[in-house]
């Protein structure tokens, strides 16, 4: 099994932020569309394209972490499989 990682302040915040933005956006976009009477103008459709691209770039700042995050990991251990390696080969030189 994988070893299992912490998440890290920036990924809370992030999730926290996404939420909102989520959440917060959507509530506005359905009290716009009540107040211009349910009709799809050229603005409301902009806004609402808009507010898709800021949860897609979310999203994608999302994965981007968590690969970045793994690759660190698997970096990590290569540095100690080399360090143990290094280790033992002194051992047998000296």
């Amino acid at each position: 099994m994988g070893n299992i990682r912490k998440t890290s302040s920036f990924e809370k915040m992030l999730l926290i932020v996404g939420l909102l933005v989520l959440v917060i956006g959507y509530m506005l976009i359905g009290k716009v569309y009540v107040i211009e009477g349910s009709q799809l103008s050229w603005g409301f459709l902009q806004t609402i394209f808009l507010w898709l691209l800021m949860v897609i770039f979310i999203i994608m700042l999302a994965i981007g972490e968590d690969i970045k995050e793994g690759i660190l990991l698997q970096q990590l251990e290569e540095i100690k499989g080399l360090k143990e390696f290094m280790h033992k080969q002194s051992k047998k030189k000296g």
